[in-house]
């Protein structure tokens, strides 16, 4: 051993030492020059702490990364404030930090997240910050429906490759933009109608995860100078549910208007009826009890009779999600199940009159004070009536039961071309079943109408509002492909019935595409990208020049719209608003339905 040891050691020693040997031109053997690493970017915020992140070289500049940032803090069910006392020699933020507790519906299912989650990351430009630049800042809101996901999101490409899709390697690096991407509390953690165990009304009418992403707002105010942003020139922006709180933020939120100037809504359910106060009360009685039949048995399957308010403070947070699973599935029964129509989110905020003073579709219809482009994909319906199709239980009857849940004048709509069960299949959905009938009700009335209500009770053309249409086929899996062999992948990569499903346009707008992805695809992403950079650099002016004045309908309408698609599409869909039966889910006929959107006044009467 001694002598194999001897020998080991002498071997190293001819090696450096043949390596420090000098050619004749003086050059090192076996070492030659590599590049200096970037340092580690280190900047001092407003009160003096440091925050440490990461270099990246891997975009079209350097940028520096600050990942898991802690932004606030919060007791369970409290309103959070500013958290920015980093410890004296420096905060390490480098990794992404936990996101807030994803839903839990088998009792024995692993817990993610963690309550401890308010986290936010950035990427700015390196240059930005050494030169103290004042660049526009982009903040995202992820979506998820109110319960699910986080800051940092995955998705899946054709060759089963993930890819990390909220990053700004490109939308920092090529546009000279500060982005940040933020995590808030979600489900029952975010959404809660009393005060803990004292009962009373919170000030911010139980709206926890709305109000966090109010105190990642003011974090950002008043600090981003630091990182090479502007806090005059905050544009926020989201998907889904995500676009929804962006919506809440510019017409319903007071307490919001100083924190942005501009916002942007994709794939957004714009005219959604949010809980009310006593609606969001109701919710939370029935909550405690589900929560009390956990604390008793964590697999139990009804809610219990009683419940007691302690429960609140002393549950973990296993049994919270537990609890909260149990009531979405009573809530499953009772309506058949959820079928992402309006009224179907069981942990949206509540509009309580006072924090979130009115429904947002409200102002929308009338006009937005600040700049706002928006927009949807051509296919939003599908993948929820997928998902649903997934089940095996979707038929006419089931299919007749969810009408009649969501909507009073459910007859109206079933005896409507397009939206009765016996639709024949299209969007590679399955036959035999009413599932394209679902995606073009969830599509139209959802996603396409809400977004064209923008501005329509308007006397005039607005030059404030910005409408986009994105008609490119899915590029990614934005969610897990389905796990039933019998259900088409219908919003897969590259999908063979060319469809472009609900968040589809993120890829594209984060311009993170795929590493197969067509010269055409590629394009566009560029194209999109500096679209919304653009139109957070220069809001009043919009993100381009060239969109075309919007005809349809002829009054109260957005001046500006464009579609958003390859070089290789030339249709201009100039049919979109009757195409999508917009005359019939804005008009009168839909008055009585308490879910549906309100009726603008000057469309006319088929």
């Amino acid at each position: 051993m001694k002598t194999v040891l001897t020998l080991a050691i002498c071997i190293l020693s001819i090696t450096w030492s043949f390596a420090q040997n000098l050619n004749p031109d003086d050059q090192l053997l076996f070492a030659p020059q590599q590049p200096v690493p970037p340092k580690q970017p280190c900047v001092t915020l407003s009160n003096n702490k440091i925050v440490c992140g990461k270099a990246d070289e891997s975009g079209s500049k350097l940028l520096s990364v600050f990942k898991g940032l802690q932004y606030g803090q919060a007791a369970r069910w409290q309103s959070a404030s500013i958290f920015d006392e980093y410890e004296p020699n420096g905060f390490e933020a480098q990794q992404y930090g936990a996101r807030c507790p994803q839903p839990l519906w088998n009792p024995k299912n692993q817990l993610r997240g963690a309550e401890d989650c308010l986290y936010l990351n950035i990427w700015a430009p390196a240059d930005a910050i050494e030169n103290k630049s004042t660049l526009p800042v982009m903040v995202f809101f992820h979506g998820g429906g109110f319960v699910a996901g986080g800051a940092d999101k995955f998705y899946h490409t054709a060759d089963g490759e993930l890819i990390d899709l909220y990053t700004g390697r490109s939308l920092s690096a090529d546009q000279d933009i500060v982005l940040v991407t933020v995590n808030f509390r979600l489900g029952i953690l975010g959404t809660l109608a009393t005060d803990g165990i004292t009962g009373q009304e919170p000030e911010n009418g139980g709206n926890y995860g709305f109000q966090d992403q109010q105190v990642a707002l003011q974090w950002v105010k008043k600090h981003i100078t630091s990182f090479g942003g502007d806090p005059d020139q905050v544009t926020i922006f989201g998907v889904s549910s995500g676009a929804m709180a962006v919506g809440l933020h510019m017409f319903s939120a007071e307490s919001s208007r100083d924190l942005f100037r501009a916002g942007i809504m994709q794939s957004s359910v714009a005219t959604y009826k949010y809980r009310s106060k006593e609606e969001g009360r109701d919710l939370f009685h029935y909550y405690l009890k589900c929560l009390r039949a956990v604390i008793r048995n964590p697999d139990s399957e009804e809610c219990a009779l009683t419940a007691q308010l302690e429960d609140l403070e002393k549950a973990t947070t296993r049994q919270i999600l537990v609890a909260q699973g149990l009531l979405q599935n009573m809530l499953f029964k009772k309506g058949v199940f959820l079928s992402a129509l309006p009224g179907s989110i069981a942990f949206s905020p509540i509009i309580d009159g006072s924090f979130l003073k009115e429904q947002p579709d409200i102002q929308l219809r009338k006009g937005s004070e600040k700049p706002l482009l928006l927009g949807f994909n051509k296919n939003e319906g599908v993948l929820f009536a997928n998902f649903i199709d997934e089940t095996g239980k979707l038929n006419t009857v089931s299919y007749n039961g969810i009408l009649s849940r969501d909507f009073e004048e459910s007859m109206l709509i079933m005896q409507r071309g397009g939206y009765g069960a016996q639709t024949p299949a299209a969007h590679g959905l399955r036959k035999k079943t009413p599932a394209t009938a679902l995606a073009n009700l969830i599509g139209n009335s959802a996603f396409n109408c809400s977004a064209m209500s923008a501005n329509i009770s308007a006397t005039s053309p607005s030059n404030n509002v910005w409408l986009y249409y994105f008609a490119q086929t899915s590029v990614a899996n934005m969610e897990k492909p389905p796990s039933n062999p019998a259900v088409n992948n219908v919003c897969g990569p590259h999908n063979e019935w060319d469809n472009s499903c609900h968040a589809s346009e993120l890829p594209f707008v984060f311009n993170n595409m795929p590493p197969n992805a067509s010269e055409d695809d590629v394009a566009l992403a560029a194209e999109m990208s500096a679209l919304w950079a653009q139109f957070a650099k220069t809001p009043r002016e919009g993100p381009a020049k060239d969109w075309k004045l919007w005809e349809w309908p002829k009054i109260g309408n957005p001046a500006n719209f464009n579609v958003l698609q390859g070089t290789a599409e030339t249709q201009t869909y100039e049919d979109l608003f009757a195409n999508s039966d917009c005359t019939f889910w804005l008009g009168e006929i839909i008055e009585k339905n308490v879910n549906a959107i309100l009726i603008p006044t000057q469309l006319t009467e088929e």
